[in-house]
């Protein structure tokens, strides 16, 4: 450590001494402060870098690690100058749309003001861009008009004949077997009492007509399984 004299002396070759004598202490100290620089950063190499080789003698572990290093630096600046590159995400092809779904074709064409060019001329169609849009049509209610031929003889007064119909879930009900399949998802599966089913399809006759074999058909269930 570099100490200054309390007084100068004023004779010019004493002071040329301690001017000598202060720079050789403060190059000693320089290199006194490299040391403990090196013995720092392999400190924190130990303690914070990675695990090295466990050195042979046991009675001066840290000698060997002091005088080497610069060797034992020098991954570490590796090791900072990698650089980690995030993978990048491939955006992936969209799926088309099932083939075996029906297509509805809607075809857009310019309006007429547009089709004449701007040289006078008249455009026509050059090409199409095609895409697929999926639309679900929700549920139509239609009836089915069951008309029966009757035939009778007319060379004979025999009895008439009527032609049969596919036969019925309900007698002479107005619910085709699709509706009741319907009805009976809708308020046992999707849990939607009838009424709402009623207001929001506006079927009050049909509904009336099945309120009572659905009450009927409930009351039974019950019967059967007291669950």
């Amino acid at each position: 450590m570099i100490s200054m004299p309390e007084t100068l002396p004023d004779d010019p070759v004493l002071l040329k001494q301690l001017l000598e004598q202060m720079i050789n202490e403060r190059a000693s100290d320089k290199g006194k402060i490299v040391h403990l620089e090196e013995e720092v950063a392999l400190l924190r190499q130990r303690l914070f870098g990675r695990k090295t080789e466990q050195t042979k003698d046991s009675a001066t572990p840290q000698l060997p690690l002091f005088d080497e290093a610069e060797s034992l630096a020098e991954p570490a600046d590796e090791a900072s100058d990698e650089e980690i590159v995030a993978p990048s995400k491939r955006r992936g092809k969209r799926k088309p749309l099932p083939s075996d779904l029906p297509r509805v074709e809607v075809i857009h064409e310019l309006p007429e003001h547009e089709l004449t060019c701007a040289c006078g001329c008249r455009k026509h169609a050059i090409g199409e861009e095609v895409s697929e849009q999926l639309e679900i049509v929700p549920m139509q209610i239609r009836v089915i008009k069951h008309i029966r031929k009757v035939y009778g003889c007319r060379d004979c007064e025999s009895a008439p004949l009527t032609a049969d119909k596919p036969a019925q879930m309900i007698e002479k009900s107005m619910a085709s077997p699709s509706v009741l399949a319907m009805l009976l998802t809708t308020k046992y599966v999707d849990g939607l009492p009838l009424h709402r089913f009623e207001k929001c399809w506006d079927v009050t006759a049909l509904i009336s007509h099945v309120k009572p074999w659905h009450a009927g058909s409930s009351s039974a269930a019950s019967t059967s399984n007291p669950c």
